[in-house]
């Protein structure tokens, strides 16, 4: 165990603490040393339960929370049907040009995470999954965004296009 002079602070270890007035190897002073302080192993049971009560009711509000959210989704995307447009780039490739919106249904400012834009086949297979930069960092509320892209897949073999937003981790 360790004690400390009351005058001068030098710290001592003991073995047990004495149960007689002590003095000081540095300055003299004699003082008692206090017996300490030892916690109920009950009491720290009921502290434990209580911290892991609250920590059980904490993470129910905060997934009730984020659930409730995820239902009401606060950015929105769409691809323009009429914005969909076969291109052919410089090499004689042909790509297919893909405009949508994205819109902040709420009253707050949202970063926006990459937008993904995922091709299908008649049979309703994935093609490709395209991530790309939105064209701006932070959309402020009851704001949209107009977003445009290049896909470089074979628009001979698509069938239909949707728009994701990639989920952070």
């Amino acid at each position: 165990m360790k004690i400390t002079c009351d005058f001068c602070k030098t710290e001592y270890t003991l073995d047990k603490t004495p149960n007689t007035s002590v003095r000081c190897a540095v300055c003299g002073h004699v003082w008692t040393p206090r017996v300490p302080f030892r916690q109920n192993a009950t009491m720290k049971l009921i502290a434990a339960i209580c911290a892991f009560i609250a920590a059980c009711i904490f993470c129910i509000v905060a997934v009730l929370n984020f659930s409730h959210d995820s239902n009401n989704k606060p950015l929105i995307t769409k691809i323009d049907e009429k914005n969909i447009h076969t291109i052919t780039d410089e090499n004689g490739n042909k790509k297919i040009f893909v405009s949508g919106d994205i819109t902040n249904t709420t009253d707050d400012i949202y970063g926006l995470p990459n937008i993904i834009i995922v091709s299908y086949d008649a049979g309703n297979n994935v093609l490709s999954r395209q991530a790309f930069v939105p064209p701006v960092t932070l959309l402020e509320p009851k704001t949209t965004v107009t977003f445009n892209h290049v896909l470089s897949v074979d628009p001979t073999h698509v069938k239909r296009l949707t728009v994701e937003l990639k989920e952070s981790k």
